[in-house]
């Protein structure tokens, strides 16, 4: 796939230096401008959250989040270890908040967590499902790019975002209970 993209690319990029030469470099100054900068916006967005998670697992905070949450991880993934449920309920209540990128190392923790013990196929398939349809009753991550880029009502995507992220959601668990029942026991 590397390989088509690649030359698709680069025959697109000399048809343009041949038919078009200022045109085509001003456009890619341009692109490149807007990466970086989006980039940096993604960066600082990140950054925060993860420092906000940070100190919510040095103040303890994550143990008690996980706790509350046991109830529902054990109706989605049955038994789960104490780091593990700790992990997975930060990922899952991050992915609710719409920080979907910035959830990345607690889902990482969450599998390394779940691999250490036998038989644990059914959880792994059931955190993946979850993290791949996640849903968003706020997606801060794309309101902040939004309001960064002066969209007009950079809010009107939450009702659409919640009931998409639900319905998508609620059809993978039915689907892993379904499929993964007999490995669940």
């Amino acid at each position: 796939m590397n390989v088509i993209f690649a030359l698709c690319f680069s025959v697109c990029t000399l048809i343009l230096l041949f038919t078009d030469p200022d045109g085509a470099l001003a456009a890619m100054l341009s692109g490149g401008e807007k990466a970086l900068a989006l980039t940096l916006k993604m960066t600082v967005i990140y950054a925060v959250w993860l420092g906000i998670f940070e100190l919510a697992e040095r103040s303890r905070l994550t143990e008690k989040f996980a706790r509350l949450l046991k109830p529902v991880n054990r109706f989605l993934f049955g038994e789960l270890p104490e780091k593990a449920n700790e992990y997975i309920s930060l990922n899952i209540s991050a992915n609710m908040l719409g920080m979907s990128g910035a959830t990345t190392p607690m889902g990482i923790k969450s599998i390394r967590e779940l691999e250490k013990y036998r038989n644990t196929e059914y959880q792994i398939a059931m955190f993946f499902v979850i993290n791949a349809t996640s849903i968003q009753i706020l997606p801060t991550s794309v309101l902040a790019l939004r309001t960064s880029l002066n969209a007009a009502a950079p809010s009107d995507i939450i009702l659409p975002t919640i009931l998409a992220t639900a319905v998508s959601t609620a059809a993978g668990i039915l689907l892993v209970k379904m499929f993964l029942r007999k490995k669940r026991k």
